[in-house]
């Protein structure tokens, strides 16, 4: 199982493992634990996920548009 979860420094989606306890942001460099951070979605596998991720970005950018 795979989360997708917000960087509570920079606000960008992360993929992280279900069981991994902390991540490093790729994009800002915080590390970030993975159990106080909010969960967005979850999915099976990493494809799945990162499908997911850019469905989500896509929403954000168009959101924004308004």
């Amino acid at each position: 199982m795979y989360n997708i979860i917000v960087c509570c420094n920079c606000g960008r989606l992360l993929l992280t493992k279900k069981t991994q306890k902390t991540k490093q942001c790729p994009h800002c460099e915080a590390r970030i634990q993975t159990e106080r951070t909010k969960t967005v979605a979850s999915a099976r596998t990493a494809q799945e996920a990162s499908k997911l991720i850019r469905t989500l970005k896509t929403k954000e950018r168009n959101f924004g548009k308004s």
